[in-house]
């Protein structure tokens, strides 16, 4: 059964593309006012895994696309190695502008593959498993209200780094970034493809309250640029054009949700002339 205290984090949250040259002058800086995560391997980094929730027609990914103020992500995840891990991390993301409020519960391994099966299927958990957490009950409601199943697997590996002052300060080093159509999130990855270009990698900022002083010296010092980088969005394009096992009926999906949502926009625009 699930754990009986699920975890809760709100966040200010910035993202940074960078390169090999400016990760290496960068994590040298940083490293010597922060301290390695506690779960990082002997190179400093570790696994993570992630399994992708979002509706038939993408509405997760368009909102994204659209800059959408206020909106949530669901996904499963696990850290190190999936064919050890001893727990599986379901996870409600939701965004109020840059900031970020996130719901998880860890569940044991052996209850993964039952509920893998309710989100294959679209359908509710057992009820003992609604009723052990909050956490719980609010990733299977929006689940279920948005008919979200399994989109995509993302696989990684990253460097984070802490400092705790008055608040917490976190940064992530994310790299070597992969995604697949296989979505079997304990089992050997699969047809996965690359999804940035050689050496690059996504910089995180993660900071409960407001941003220190000396993280602002930083990001002048290497001219960092904050970006609105998804890691699903990067995903899904990549497996939309390149995937051979993607459905078609998705692809058609894909290419009709951006047609509509452009529509929309466009209708918007009007009516806002009009008035």
């Amino acid at each position: 059964m699930t754990s009986e205290r699920g975890l809760e984090f709100r966040r200010l949250e910035t993202k940074y593309l960078v390169d090999r040259t400016q990760r290496t002058a960068l994590g040298r800086d940083l490293r010597a006012l922060m301290r390695p995560d506690a779960h990082a391997g002997g190179d400093g980094s570790y696994l993570v895994r992630s399994l992708y929730l979002d509706t038939p027609d993408f509405r997760a990914y368009h909102e994204k696309l659209q800059g959408v103020a206020v909106r949530h992500k669901l996904r499963a995840r696990v850290y190190g190695d999936p064919a050890r891990a001893p727990a599986v991390r379901l996870e409600v993301k939701s965004r109020y502008q840059n900031y970020i409020h996130k719901l998880a519960v860890d569940l044991p391994r052996a209850e993964w593959k039952e509920i893998e099966g309710a989100l294959f299927r679209r359908t509710a958990p057992p009820a003992a498993w609604l009723a052990a957490n909050p956490a719980t009950r609010e990733f299977f409601r929006i689940q279920r209200q948005w008919a979200m199943e399994p989109k995509v697997l993302i696989e990684y590996r990253r460097e984070a780094l802490e400092r705790r002052e008055l608040g917490r300060t976190r940064v992530n080093f994310d790299f070597d970034l992969r995604a697949t159509r296989d979505l079997a999130l304990l089992g050997e990855l699969r047809g996965a493809r690359p999804l940035l270009g050689c050496g690059r990698a996504i910089f995180e900022i993660k900071v409960d309250g407001s941003l220190p002083f000396w993280l602002h010296l930083l990001i002048s010092k290497f001219d960092l640029q904050n970006e609105a980088i998804s890691k699903y969005c990067h995903a899904v394009r990549s497996e939309a054009r390149l995937s051979t096992s993607s459905r078609a009926d998705e692809l058609a999906a894909v290419a009709e949700a951006e047609a509509a949502w452009s529509q929309a926009r466009e209708g918007a625009g009007l009516r806002l002339a009009e008035t």
